[in-house]
């Protein structure tokens, strides 16, 4: 019994100095702990500081750039504004579909001879996905801009009718005078941010397995996809997608 009772102490006394905290660990780690804290309060007070200067210097260059640049566009808008005597509803149309519809098929028209081709090799070996698409099967490539057209010449473009009485109600869309430059970097900055996140929830809506079966699976034909396929997709989705966002 002697010696039960004396390792049951032992054991006891043991336990009982391992639950007592080292003051000197104890400090020691209060002392990592602040460092740490005043390391990441220097970080980011000094990013701060860094991107605040950063933001001024780009915008203070960026006004002077539209400033001394200010006159010219104005002039320019003016002119434009002259030859078509005014007519905003052609300007808005301009702008808004004719200017950015030949755009597209300019640039893409370019890279349809390359995937018809397969040529030039200078473009070609930065493709993706080799091997596919190289070059594309014609009666696939012909399907593809046929939808693309049909897309924005019945759909796109009424929806542009459509949203021009609305701009109208709204303000003065094609007016005599340009916006201030920080007016438009304020929409570059908000209107882009509003874009990114209303495409990407709308993309994840998309991907629901009843809107993808009947909708989105369209898009999804082309696993290697090409420059025109950014259009390629069902009547719903390119208003909803690439019209209305």
């Amino acid at each position: 019994m002697g010696s039960c009772g004396n390792t049951e102490a032992r054991y006891l006394k043991m336990r009982g100095s391992g639950d007592q905290p080292n003051p000197g660990t104890s400090q020691s780690q209060e002392r990592h702990v602040w460092d740490s804290v005043k390391k990441a309060a220097f970080i980011l007070g000094s990013g701060l500081f860094v991107f605040a200067a950063f933001r001024n210097t780009v915008t203070w260059h960026l006004q002077q750039f539209w400033g001394a640049s200010g006159d010219f566009w104005q002039s320019q808008w003016g002119k434009a504004h002259s030859y078509f005597q005014g007519n905003e509803w052609v300007l808005f149309l301009l702008g808004t579909m004719v200017i950015p519809t030949m755009s597209f098929w300019i640039l893409n028209g370019f890279l349809l001879i390359v995937d018809a081709t397969g040529k030039p090799q200078l473009i070609t070996r930065y493709r993706i996905q080799k091997g596919k698409n190289d070059p594309v099967e014609p009666a696939k490539l012909q399907q593809a801009i046929r939808t693309v057209a049909f897309n924005q010449v019945f759909l796109s473009l009424p929806m542009v009718v459509v949203m021009y009485p609305i701009m109208k109600w709204r303000g003065n869309p094609c007016g005599t005078e340009l916006p201030t430059f920080h007016w438009v970097l304020l929409e570059l900055c908000f209107l882009g941010l509003l874009e990114e996140v209303f495409f990407y929830y709308s993309h994840r809506l998309f991907h629901h397995p009843l809107l993808y079966r009947h909708i989105h699976k369209k898009h999804h034909e082309w696993t290697a996809p090409i420059g025109i396929i950014s259009l390629y997709a069902h009547p719903v989705e390119h208003v909803v997608r690439d019209v209305c966002i």
